[in-house]
Formats: C-alpha cells, structure tokens, sequence
C-alpha cells in the first residue's frame, strides 16, 4: 500500500514520523568523522514499524509477506 493510493494518510504517516527520536535514528545508523551522522534505507527500516500497524493493522501481512522475502 502506497501513500499515492492512501493519500489520505499522509498527515498521520508524518506525524508518526516525528515520533521517531534522534535517538533510534543514530542507534540505526552510522557516524563519520566529524560527527556527520548518516542512514541509509536499510537502516532506517530496522527502525520498528509498530506505530504504523498499530494505527492500519491491515498493514501487517504485508510486513509479514516482506519478512519472508527480505528475512
């Protein structure tokens, strides 16, 4: 399911994004000399879904579904 489909859940896609914390996001990723902090897309999906399926629970087998491809 794609935003582009759903376009009426961009707003809470965002917000849920917000709630993602500095933290996670540095704890995922990489740090390069000087402190640049970086995160690359695999990183970033190692960050838990959770809230996403919480709110959209239809959402799940789709985790699921990718689980078995990407596991």
């Amino acid at each position: 399911m794609t935003l582009s489909i759903r376009s009426d859940r961009a707003e809470a896609v965002h917000a849920l994004l917000g709630q993602v914390t500095g933290h996670e996001l540095r704890g995922e990723g990489r740090v390069y000399g000087g402190g640049l902090n970086k995160i690359e897309p695999s990183e970033l999906a190692r960050i838990s879904a959770a809230p996403f399926v919480e709110l959209w629970p239809e959402i799940g087998a789709d985790v699921q579904s990718q689980r078995k491809l990407f596991g």
